[in-house]
């Protein structure tokens, strides 16, 4: 049987805290071939991984929220999420990946793609592509810095997958897992594009994605995933 990549979908999301060094270090041990993660950009133009724009310091439980975009690199490094876990910097993600692992970014905040290119460009071998919901993004972050890989988020099933896909022309269609067939696979593949599920955390769906030519599960279970398929 054909076998997708698994895709750790924050990291191994499921036993750490989300979007943490820690959930990173255990898909990787897991064997996942790929990790995706958000980003935000900080005041003084750093990228941050964090899900959401606002972020609250779980020493401080009277402490509000605050925008990332409004923090410096300073205040960054004393933000402590719960269980302690330090908020990162796509850079230290990048350091600990260490070539191991496929990086999918998905880029969650307007005008950091000049800073994204950048980064990229500081860890050349370490692979890696950019996607987000927003498809001008990629396409500007590959304009920046030619040859990126880059991907197209959707939530839809589009009446015309190729009208769809054509104005971006992007390596990868991340499309909702509940929300893909085998012919929105064979259009993709017939124009070039591999398509990603998001959010796939469920075996016997998985393996029919995968009958279907899926290329790649994004899964908050990477090792359940890993093992349903080398259990045949």
């Amino acid at each position: 049987m054909h076998i997708p990549d698994i895709i750790a979908h924050r990291g191994a999301s499921r036993e750490c805290r989300e979007n943490t060094l820690a959930a990173f270090a255990l898909a990787i041990e897991q064997g996942a071939d790929g990790i995706e993660l958000d980003v935000h950009g900080s005041a003084d133009g750093h990228l941050v991984v964090h899900h959401d724009p606002m972020v609250r310091h779980a020493a401080g439980e009277g402490d509000r929220p605050r925008a990332i975009r409004e923090m410096t690199l300073d205040e960054i490094r004393l933000v402590r999420l719960d269980g302690g876990h330090p908020l990162p910097l796509l850079s230290d993600v990048f350091d600990l990946v260490a070539g191991r692992v496929t990086l999918y970014v998905e880029v969650k905040a307007a005008a950091v793609e000049r800073a994204v290119a950048a980064l990229l460009d500081r860890y050349p071998d370490t692979r890696a592509a950019v996607h987000a919901f927003d498809h001008r993004i990629p396409v500007a972050v590959r304009a920046l810095r030619p040859g990126t890989p880059i991907g197209v988020l959707s939530d839809l099933y589009p009446i015309d997958l190729s009208a769809l896909l054509r104005p971006a022309a992007p390596t990868a269609l991340w499309q909702h897992a509940l929300l893909i067939d085998h012919a929105l696979v064979r259009t993709a593949h017939a124009d070039g594009v591999q398509v990603i599920a998001w959010t796939e955390n469920d075996p016997a769906h998985a393996r029919t994605l995968a009958s279907w030519g899926v290329d790649g599960l994004c899964t908050d279970v990477p090792a359940v995933l890993r093992a349903a398929f080398a259990h045949g």
